[in-house]
């Protein structure tokens, strides 16, 4: 059992490689993780009570899970069963892998290193989209499902973290440059995606953490420059993306957009007639296209809400939002508190980040993204224990 305890750090940093560019092998590493973590258990490598410091969110996610099987069989358990409804009806176990790295991750210095897994992962995925839109691509996407979502949440999740490292006080100068090169060509990469919701998103926290972090007003207006020059010359080299860019200033004009409208409108309806109970939680799919789907909506075969707000509410009834609201809210105010520290920043951001995107999208419902949200939520998590030691708790 001690070896194999020693050799899950290169199990994380697999985990990390992998976690971008391959479903299957990011997925089978957190199985492994997770049998580990269970014969550790038996064999008494750790004990129940060692998860004290994280019962808060730990009750919050019981809480979570638990309404949604209850809202699940509520709703007449609808979900053909397969793995990924049983992954949907625990709202997927992918939420304690932090767990998994709270356990098995004793040193900082492995938690660095599959922060650098993931970001060389990342940089996979950019020269994959860098080649897609080189072939003509409209829209590229990164490997994992070629989804517009997947691809944005999983940026949305690691620029942020890699901006932060860039600037982080006492990270020294080799080390900023390798984070700052990974930030700049992943950004470039993000963009192209054209998935404007989450460009609002980011801009929105990478304004954040460049005035938080910056805190000179010659330092961040010399941020700002160097950012409108940089994305300046990036819109001159690619017009779709330039196009891309004009229509938030006519958002109407876009198809996308009003079928969002009609989707919220429809998500509003099912609400005024199911707002405690929802749906049940997996019902939403059919529900809309067999009695809420409006008839001017072109869109006839979309199976969520685009917000993840309004989907939860539609789906699970009040108390789902209420506790999905109430996680993910913990989760925030828990990492501001601790902002100074450059891991609850990292937290605090990527938090931010997606529940902002989930204005426009159903950001949650993406198993791929989350897994490296929860994985970065992990590493944050350990870091800020090991830098404070004293009174540490979630």
């Amino acid at each position: 059992m001690d070896k194999i305890l020693k050799a899950t750090p290169i199990i994380f940093l697999l985990f990390g490689l992998g976690a971008c560019i391959s479903e299957p092998f990011a997925r089978n590493c957190v199985r492994v993780l997770f049998l580990i973590f269970f014969a550790m258990l038996w064999y008494k490598k750790f004990s129940l009570r060692d998860l004290t410091p994280y019962k808060k969110i730990l009750l919050l996610m019981a809480g979570f899970m638990a309404w949604l099987i209850i809202s699940y069989i509520w709703g007449g358990m609808k979900i053909p069963l397969s793995d990924d409804a049983i992954e949907w009806v625990i709202y997927n176990h992918y939420m304690f892998i932090f767990l998994l790295v709270g356990v098995m991750i004793r040193e900082e210095k492995f938690l660095t290193g599959i922060l650098i897994a993931l970001g060389l992962s990342l940089v996979i995925d950019d020269v994959y989209i860098f080649y897609q839109a080189a072939q003509g691509v409209d829209r590229p996407t990164a490997f994992l499902h070629g989804s517009f979502m997947q691809s944005a949440m999983l940026y949305l999740i690691l620029l942020p973290t890699f901006l932060i490292m860039t600037l982080k006080a006492d990270e020294n100068f080799g080390a900023k440059i390798f984070y700052g090169l990974i930030f700049l060509v992943s950004l470039a990469a993000f963009i192209m995606i054209n998935t404007r919701g989450a460009w609002l998103a980011l801009a929105i926290v990478l304004a954040f953490i460049i005035v938080y972090r910056l805190r000179s007003p010659k330092k961040i207006l010399a941020a700002a420059v160097i950012c409108a020059v940089l994305g300046g010359m990036f819109l001159i080299a690619s017009p779709k993306t330039f196009n891309r860019l004009t229509t938030l200033f006519n958002p109407t004009s876009e198809q996308s957009v009003s079928e969002r409208f009609l989707m919220w409108r429809s998500a509003a309806n099912a609400i005024g007639d199911n707002p405690l109970m929802g749906v049940g939680f997996g019902n939403y799919e059919a529900e809309y296209q067999n009695k809420y789907i409006l008839a001017e909506a072109k869109e006839r075969f979309q199976g969520h809400t685009h917000n993840v707000y309004l989907q939860f509410w539609a789906e699970t009834g009040l108390p789902g939002l209420i506790l999905f609201c109430g996680l993910f809210g913990y989760i925030l105010y828990w990492s501001w508190r601790r902002a100074k520290n450059f891991y609850g920043l990292i937290i605090f951001s990527a938090t931010l980040a997606l529940m902002l995107f989930g204005l426009t999208d159903y950001t949650i419902a993406s198993f791929s993204a989350m897994r490296v949200y929860w994985l970065v939520f992990g590493i944050c998590i350990v870091g800020l224990r090991l830098t404070e030691r004293r009174n540490f708790s979630v």
